[in-house]
């Protein structure tokens, strides 16, 4: 993709000799105001822990040994209570060949201003994947009221996709501001994301250039060698950018959200095309067909599947556990459920192969993308119609559909027509049913692979059902014992494999109960796990729980819902400013059947409720009804809209704080007189 590039570079070394006059930091190192120093609240947000008080950064080119950019990092925060002392620990991350310098960290103490400086041996490096090391350091000397800051210099070749830059984060900021010089050569998509910046300033400076003139020549038998030949000098333009964002309000994480980094105010940057002087056009964005002809011809994606070797061999290995008189769709799903079962994601995601399919099952273990390559290899055997998707996870990030940007991904599944019908593949090494991806996967769309018509697909996400029977009876003195009786379909079934499959056996399913009744028991635990993952999960148990209702005088007060979907409101605040986003919608149903206990008879019963959130995108019943000896409940609660925007939360909120209050209310029962 960047021949163009490199080609012009071995012809030409640039570098900067000078520049026009810069735009002053906002904050100088060791230079901290009074004000800042004395504060004990932060207020603009008197609930903050920390707060950063400066976050400043420059990114310029450097053309001195290639084309590089060099990122200078400025950081300083005001810890205001010792729950914030996590922000001592700091890690930078480096990818490929980056190289950091000019790192300096500070702990400056808010009584004495005095100041503890690390040192050399107080930076550690760890590897934290291939291709990817954390710098580690810890701040020395913490307390409440300190100012920590520190400041480093990256040097980067990977000019593609810039360091992206986080105006807004989990705490408070009162400046943040970032400096850019970009070459005209240079042709950058700026990518945002939340709140617009504050200040947003560009200039065009004419900068003076050392070109190193490069001469390549024989060298003997080995081949040839390059040598500078001479030096000249030239002028060329560069766009100098100013982003500025003031007070930024803290954000919070809160329930069901994919990454928080998908609405923190940021702002991105994708390299589009490279123009140099008397060179041809590098487009280095091209169009979503072209990405999909490169990728489908690529010895690490398209030919992995596409190659006859690998499909023969695969189709050998799995040969004898796949129906011989099967249809290709019958062994299309022996496949899947074989692979399931003998191969193991190594817990990293990415959408392509480092080396064969062949070996990835050799070794039986492979990232999410070689897991798919290799359903795809055997699929593409089998003649099943299929196409690789490529998508980006919940913990990754959205999509941008616009642009063709390849680096937004970071997994790989199938899509298969099977017995008529298009089915998601999605391998690892849990137990899902076929046409059930993980739930990494529900981010809403996936990009469909293909040589003549690449789409954009959505992905929507199976639901997941539970219905439970509780038989209860009561003592006299509040004790409950109860049988329950569980059905698990979709990903609620999904879990129940996973959970029963761990350390703990079928004891996990018990804990719930137990965490909420220490003094619980629970006898003759049974699961059913049918050996077909699209079955239902049946499970049930019987539990003697001590105390569970109040036994006060003659009456006793007893609310059923002692296992609720939701033991509070996931909402707590009044407003949001970003989606709810849930993986998948759910059904949840829940009959209880008491026996009144013997003497008592029904003094009073929760009122009945049915109501539902608009555009029926959830519903919740709730019915107590009285017969002879018993009383019974149906509690009924399901959410089939996954995806609520910031005006709809009022709404979910409210629908949640009403269920909350219902499970919560009691029968009450009185000793017959």
């Amino acid at each position: 993709m960047m021949n163009h590039l490199r080609f012009a570079l071995v012809l030409l070394s640039i570098i900067v000799l000078t520049t026009s006059n810069a735009q002053k930091p906002p904050m100088k190192w060791g230079q901290v105001d009074l004000e800042e120093l004395n504060m004990t609240t932060c207020p603009e947000d008197t609930t903050a822990a920390a707060v950063i008080l400066g976050d400043y950064a420059t990114l310029k080119f450097d053309f001195g040994q290639g084309t590089r950019y060099v990122f200078e990092h400025h950081r300083r925060i005001k810890i205001l209570d010792k729950s914030a002392f996590d922000y001592g620990d700091v890690q930078l991350y480096l990818y490929g060949d980056d190289q950091i310098s000019g790192l300096k960290a500070q702990t400056i103490s808010r009584g004495s201003g005095q100041t503890f400086r690390l040192k050399g041996r107080d930076f550690y490096e760890e590897e934290v994947t291939e291709g990817v090391k954390a710098l580690k350091f810890t701040f020395p000397n913490l307390e409440e009221g300190a100012v920590i800051e520190y400041t480093y210099t990256i040097t980067s070749d990977r000019i593609v996709q810039l360091r992206s830059w986080y105006y807004q984060h989990d705490i408070p900021v009162r400046w943040s501001e970032l400096h850019l010089d970009i070459p005209v050569w240079f042709e950058y998509l700026f990518l945002t994301n939340g709140r617009s910046p504050d200040i947003n300033e560009q200039e065009r400076l004419t900068q003076n250039f050392r070109v190193v003139r490069l001469r390549t020549k024989q060298a003997g038998m080995s081949g040839t060698v390059t040598q500078a030949s001479g030096t000249t000098t030239m002028s060329g333009e560069v766009t100098r950018y100013r982003f500025v964002m003031e007070n930024v309000p803290a954000l919070k994480e809160e329930a069901f959200i994919t990454t928080m980094d998908d609405y923190r105010a940021s702002l991105r940057f994708q390299l589009q095309a490279v123009r140099f002087p008397d060179q041809p056009v590098d487009q280095v964005l091209s169009s979503w067909l072209d990405v999909a002809k490169r990728l489908l011809t690529s010895t690490s994606f398209g030919l992995q599947f596409e190659k006859k070797r690998n499909q023969k061999q695969l189709l050998e290995a799995l040969a004898p556990y796949l129906p011989e008189e099967g249809t290709p769709s019958e062994k299309a799903l022996a496949a899947y459920y074989y692979l399931q079962d003998v191969l193991e994601w190594d817990g990293s995601y990415w959408y392509n192969a480092e080396g064969s399919v062949l070996e990835c099952f050799d070794r039986k273990r492979a990232t999410s993308g070689e897991l798919n390559l290799i359903m795809m290899t055997v699929l593409k055997a089998l003649e099943i119609e299929c196409y690789p998707v490529l998508l980006s996870t919940r913990s990754h990030g959205k999509m941008i559909q616009l642009y063709p940007i390849v680096r937004q991904f970071n997994h790989m599944v199938t899509v298969a027509r099977i017995n008529n019908q298009l089915l998601i593949l999605d391998l690892s090494n849990d137990q899902r049913p076929a046409g059930v991806p993980r739930k990494a996967s529900l981010n809403k769309m996936g990009w469909l692979v293909s040589e003549t018509n690449p789409q954009w697909i959505n992905i929507a996400p199976p639901g997941a059902s539970t219905a439970r029977m509780f038989q209860m009876s009561l003592s006299e003195n509040g004790d409950l014992s109860y049988q329950l009786q569980t059905k698990s379909e979709g990903y609620h079934a999904v879990d129940i494999r996973d959970l029963v499959s761990g350390a703990e056996g079928e004891q996990a399913l018990a804990e719930e109960l137990q965490k909420h009744f220490p003094e619980s028991q629970v006898e003759g635990m049974q699961v059913a796990l049918p050996d077909n993952p699209v079955d239902a999960v049946k499970w049930g148990y019987t539990a003697q729980v001590p105390g569970a209702a109040q036994a006060f005088n003659d009456f006793i007060y007893f609310s059923p819902c002692i296992l609720p979907y939701f033991e509070e409101n996931p909402f707590q605040k009044v407003e949001r400013s970003y989606p709810v986003d849930l993986a998948h919608p759910f059904d949840v149903r829940d009959v209880f059947i008491i026996d009144i206990p013997e003497g008592y008879m029904l003094e009073e019963m929760p009122e009945a409720a049915n109501f539902a959130l608009p555009g029926k995108a959830g519903s919740f019943e709730f019915t107590p009804t009285e017969t002879t000896g018993k009383v019974s409940l149906v509690y009924s609660l399901r959410l089939d809209k996954t995806h609520f925007e910031p005006e709809e939360y009022a709404a979910l909120k409210q629908f949640l704080d009403l269920v909350i209050e219902k499970q919560g209310e009691q029968f009450v029962f009185r000793k017959k007189t």
